[in-house]
């Protein structure tokens, strides 16, 4: 496979804004907020690789595979790089002996259970800690997340965050962050321009735009003739031939396939490995992976390929070409507001080219779609 561009940009490349940024004292509490492809994510590299030398400070991500993108950026000390709840039970257990963080079970899934954590913390009336905590995607960590931290006796935190690219139900969003870390204006930076996307994906993307507190993000002015486009009663065969066929086109190209669920994710990975079919070029590196794996990622994000993930996974991370399979997405209690987030997630991960994918009748999600054929064409076959 080619060799795509997959590098952080000099400091020369940043506005005015991101400079703003990146000369912020290295002592104190900042929150960092803007849209998709804004630069958060490159800014708190940017100061990560400032203070590299220094052993007083850890980088923390949401998941393995954005963990795995800023290792490859950087390619410096990876223990600093961590998710955030193997970092926040590492500290639980160092802080007070203890050998497990108490758990809540929610629903079958057992998150900390911050109450009982900053008890613990109170009680142990715990000296000021000198470390400094970068946290990309700080919005999906909820308000207890940052008491405990500030009861541990952390003081120095550098967040950046979008409220309205929350993907987990218990978050966080701008105004809780600035109180539970006692921000003042100064300490609050927006970033506005979209350094990612073309200007018919970002426009596809704002229709799904809910946070009513902030303004919408600047749509950037970069035109393109690739309208987002969903593809309607097409047959998973003929998906997987789309899909290959576009990777095939340009084999420098990262095409993120996006899916709601395990089972959609090893549908996919095998019907698109195992597909009968003749390229011009060899078969693309096709790679994955799921909260569920023990090994490490392997998805190497500065070659052209495939990569098939659930929608949680892609906080954080862009493709040049992204599909959208709607078959097994739901809306639960009736909560379009969630959905909608969601899918301005997933369509805001995609440079140069956007379609989505219904093999079937989905039509709780397909409702929320955009109808004017200006944002969005619709086609039933390619």
């Amino acid at each position: 496979m080619g060799k795509r561009k997959f590098q952080l940009p000099g400091e020369e490349d940043l506005n005015k804004d991101q400079d703003r940024v990146l000369a912020l004292p290295e002592d104190g509490q900042y929150l960092i907020v803007g849209g998709p492809g804004t630069g958060k994510s490159v800014v708190a590299l940017l100061r990560a690789l400032k203070y590299q030398d220094n052993d007083d400070y850890v980088f923390l991500v949401y998941n393995k595979v954005l963990k795995a993108l800023s290792r490859q950026l950087l390619n410096i000390n990876l223990n600093k790089y961590l998710t955030i709840i193997t970092w926040f039970n590492y500290v639980f257990k160092k802080i007070t002996n203890e050998k497990n963080t108490p758990q809540k079970n929610n629903d079958g899934y057992h998150t900390p259970d911050y109450a009982a954590i900053i008890s613990k913390y109170e009680g142990l009336e715990c000296s000021s800690r000198s470390l400094h905590i970068i946290i990309d995607e700080g919005q999906d960590m909820p308000p207890s997340f940052y008491e405990a931290l500030v009861c541990a006796g952390y003081q120095n935190f550098f967040i950046v965050a979008d409220q309205n690219q929350q993907i987990t139900d218990d978050n966080s969003n701008r105004q809780e962050l600035t109180d539970n870390l006692g921000l003042e204006s100064k300490d609050v930076i927006e970033l506005r321009i979209n350094y990612r996307n073309s200007h018919p994906i970002a426009l596809f993307a704002s229709c799904f735009y809910t946070d009513k507190a902030s303004p919408a993000p600047e749509l950037p002015d970069r035109e393109s003739l690739e309208t987002p486009v969903l593809y309607k009663q097409i047959s998973n065969e003929k998906t997987f031939e789309m899909i290959l066929r576009e990777a095939d086109k340009d084999t420098k190209k990262l095409i993120g396939v996006v899916v709601a669920n395990h089972k959609v994710r090893l549908e996919y990975i095998d019907g698109i490995k195992n597909l009968n079919i003749t390229l011009d070029n060899a078969l693309p590196i096709i790679s994955t992976y799921s909260s569920t794996d023990t090994e490490e990622v392997t998805i190497d994000f500065s070659q052209g390929g495939v990569v098939v993930l659930n929608d949680k996974s892609i906080k954080g991370l862009e493709f040049d070409i992204v599909y959208i399979i709607i078959d097994g997405f739901k809306i639960y209690n009736n909560d379009q507001t969630s959905m909608k987030k969601r899918l301005y997630v997933m369509s805001s991960r995609a440079i140069e080219k956007l379609a989505l994918v219904s093999t079937q009748d989905n039509s709780s999600i397909l409702s929320l779609l955009p109808t004017d054929e200006k944002i969005m064409k619709i086609s039933k076959g390619f």
